[in-house]
This record gives C-alpha cells, structure tokens and sequence, in this order.
C-alpha cells in the first residue's frame, strides 16, 4: 500500500509539501498541487484520516448514544443524524447503551480516550453529575444536565395535551400509560406522563402509569403484556405508549375481541414507521425526528467550532403534531 513517501517521491516533491497539501496547513502552488494529486491517483494512494485528525487535533467524528437501537424512534432519530452528518462530512459512531448506567459511563470513558469530536447523547440512564464529567461538546436529546450542554427536545407537554384531547372525545374512562422506569424530571419524556395524568385527572379520567424496561422487550414481548393488561383490567379502555407497544396494543384488543376505538382507544407516541406498517392506522403524536436530527447536529457543530464563545440558549423546545388515525373516536 502507498505512503505519503511514496506519493513525494512520484511526484517530485518534498514530503512535507505532500503532508501540507493533505491538512490544509498552507497554501500549495496548482502545479505542485496536481502533480501531487497525479501522483495519488497513480498510487491508489488513500490519506490516513486518523493521523491527519491527530495532527489536527480533529478527526471530524460524532458518536451518538441511544438507550436500544432496535427502538424504532432512537433508528429513525439516528438514521436522520447520520445522514446529515455525512453531507457535512462527517463520520458516525453508534453506540447502544441498553439503557444501563455502566454501559454508559464505559461509552464515555471509551470516548474520551479516542479522537471525537463531540457527543451526541439520546440516553438518560446516568445522573447530571456523570453527564458533567464528560469533557467534550455534547447535546444532549431527552435528559436536562444543565445549561453545559445544549437539550434539543419534543414539548412533551404539547404531546400528552394532544393525547389527552383523544381520549376525552372519545370517552375514556380509564387509560394506561406506558413509560419507562425512570422517576426523573430532568428525563424530558418522563415529563409528558406526569402532564398526562394531571390532565387525565382534571378530565375525570382514571389512569395509571405502567412502566417497562427499553431493554426487557421485543414485540412479541410488548404483545404478551397487552394481552395481559387488557385481560385482567377490562375497564381498560384508553392506551398512551410509544409506537410499539401502542401496536402490540392494537394487536392484543383485536386478538381478544375489542372494538376500536368504541372499546378501547390508542395514541401512540413518536409517529416512526411502525404505525404506518398494520391495516388500522393508529392516532399518532409525532415527534419531529427530522427537525430534531438537524438542530442537535446544528448545535454540536456550532460547540465545535467555537469552543470559547458561550451560547445564548440552551434549551430548543420543538413542536409535536397530532395524526388522527383509526384508534381515536372520529371528529
């Protein structure tokens, strides 16, 4: 495989005119500069991206996390980054966390030791004070760490009002609501379950909050608690969950009789592909995972680029949108 001598010495010129050339530190005359650039066409010659990112103290790098990559918002969300990342010329790194704080601290500590540029962090398994060890840009996507670090979120508020307003017009008496483990205000998405229930209540609607694991389940997993809900609480006539265990919802109540939404009503939250994949079209609250994707990405880059110039604003609330399907009572 050709080196950078190699390429110096095709084209007859010094190596450090090669390595000039190649990180941009200072200007190459357009003759020296294609023969150079013949040289390593010649050569098959492929530049060491990590040495020049070295050199620079840059390696045009991202790492995400997220909690589990088979959930279908964190791919749909982690997709949409990658894509823009890759326009704007830079490389990838996923990491899935299985929502476990240790996994997480381990991401960190494997991150700080290597050439990244900065983070951005879909998870929330750790405490503030773990988030602010970390010493490179980061925006963070659910968990509120402080004013360090840019939160770039869905109003989950706007999300359960949207949910709340379903279930209403479509006399709910009881409603469950999934959600994840974690009793934490500074988890945004934890907060549209606590603005649920409070709305719920104010309607007079009873409801109850069942949380799971993101690592316990896979669909079959999520059906099986359906079944099991919607069996042993047949006054359960009202489903709030993320898009797929809202599906698992909807196959359960079929499965066992229900009629929807007369007998049973489901908002799913996130709005991915999974509701667009059955025969009945959920209600869904979507999330913006595109406008999400760029404005995290927008103020990372923005962190990376000024390091010493202090932001403005912080935290970036961005606007859900409900779609009325087949599983909410018709206006």
């Amino acid at each position: 495989m050709a080196g950078i001598r190699d390429v110096a010495k095709e084209a007859g010129v010094a190596i450090c005119t090669v390595s000039r050339l190649l990180n941009g530190t200072a200007n190459v005359e357009p003759e020296t500069r294609k023969k150079i650039e013949d040289a390593m066409k010649k050569l098959n010659y492929v530049p060491n991206e990590l040495a020049r990112g070295m050199f620079k103290g840059r390696s045009n790098s991202i790492a995400m996390l997220v909690p589990n990559i088979q959930h279908p918002w964190f791919s749909s969300l982690a997709s949409e980054i990658e894509k823009i990342l890759f326009e704007k010329k830079y490389k990838f790194m996923l990491f899935s966390t299985s929502d476990d704080a240790q996994r997480e601290k381990d991401c960190f500590a494997l991150l700080k030791s290597n050439i990244v540029d900065g983070i951005i962090c879909g998870t929330s398994a750790c405490t503030a004070k773990e988030y602010l060890k970390v010493d490179k840009p980061m925006v963070m996507l659910d968990y509120n760490a402080g004013a360090r670090f840019p939160l770039v979120v869905s109003d989950h508020r706007m999300g359960a009002a949207f949910a709340v307003q379903e279930f209403v017009r479509s006399k709910c008496s009881y409603v469950i609501h999934i959600s994840g483990t974690k009793d934490d205000k500074k988890i945004m998405s934890f907060v549209s379950h606590e603005q649920l229930a409070q709305l719920l209540g104010e309607a007079g609607i009873r409801s109850r909050r069942v949380p799971i694991q993101w690592n316990d389940f896979d669909f079959d997993g999520y059906f099986e608690m359906a079944k099991y809900i919607l069996e042993e609480y047949p006054e359960v006539d009202g489903i709030f969950a993320a898009d797929m265990p809202a599906t698992a919802f909807l196959k359960a109540g079929i499965a066992i009789g229900k009629k929807i939404p007369q007998d049973l009503a489901i908002v799913a939250y996130d709005g991915t592909y999974v509701t667009k994949t059955g025969t009945v079209k959920l209600t869904t609250v979507n999330q913006p995972y595109r406008e999400i994707a760029h404005k995290a990405v927008e103020e990372l880059l923005y962190l990376i680029e000024n390091p010493d110039i202090p932001k403005g604003k912080t935290k970036f609330l961005l606007p859900v949108t409900l779609e009325r399907g087949e599983t909410t009572a018709k206006l």
